[in-house]
């Protein structure tokens, strides 16, 4: 071999591998409410659009043309911006909102966070029933635990001083839990750590606003620790 082979050689042999960096999430969008006029993140507002027929919709995907109007996600934000004429004032014309929006809104944010727990389950980053979820919370491999709200009290104390520390989402019923996984009486399940388990929470966390946490520990999604009580929407 040519001294000048043996050079290209040495060149093309690979060097030690490099852990590829693990991209973190990207940061949420900030949008300012119609309501207080505060910039929040998106993750704790809800997006609507004002239709062709001037009706407001609730636009929970983000995806709807026309003018973006952000607000709080929450019942009372909702009633609020609806008395004191906020939607019009953002839209710049008159409004029609449906009288029972804030159940309607409440309903898809449900179905929203309900159909993450059926992708969790397809993809495997669930864990279901009593047993196994307490073999995920004691092996570190769990990253929010799931219970239904009219399961035993006791049992589901019991499973939430097991998982300290991490979020806990207890607003869903046995029934929902059921429908959504496919199996009867669930009460315990734990989402492993992923992108479904993120949106899964921001769902639940959206939906706080608009239904009875329980005992669900719910982590802030914004600039204060209590912003579920005073988040409020315009792009």
């Amino acid at each position: 071999m040519s001294m000048r082979v043996a050079k290209k050689a040495r060149k093309s042999r690979p060097g030690p591998a490099v852990p590829a960096r693990r991209r973190g999430p990207a940061p949420a969008k900030r949008r300012r409410c119609i309501l207080s006029r505060r910039e929040l993140s998106t993750a704790a507002l809800i997006r609507f659009v004002a239709g062709p027929d001037n009706c407001i919709t609730a636009d929970l995907a983000e995806r709807l043309p026309g003018r973006g109007l952000w607000l709080s996600a929450s019942r009372s934000a909702l009633e609020e911006a609806r008395s004191n004429g906020s939607f019009a004032r953002a839209a710049r014309r008159a409004v029609k909102l449906r009288d029972d929006l804030a159940d309607l809104v409440a309903e898809q944010l449900a179905l929203r966070a309900l159909n993450y727990l059926g992708l969790a389950l397809r993809s495997g980053a669930i864990a279901i029933g009593h047993d196994q979820v307490r073999a995920d919370l004691s092996a570190g491999r769990a990253a929010v635990l799931l219970q239904a709200g009219d399961g035993a009290p006791l049992a589901r104390a019991r499973m939430r001083a097991l998982a300290s520390g991490l979020p806990s989402v207890e607003m869903f019923t046995r029934g929902e839990l059921s429908g959504a996984l496919g199996r009867a009486d669930i009460v315990h399940a734990a989402l492993r750590p992923s992108r479904l388990s993120d949106m899964f929470l921001q769902e639940s966390g959206r939906l706080a606003g608009f239904r009875a946490i329980g005992e669900s520990r719910l982590p802030a999604t914004g600039d204060t620790a209590n912003e579920f009580a005073d988040r409020v929407g315009n792009e």
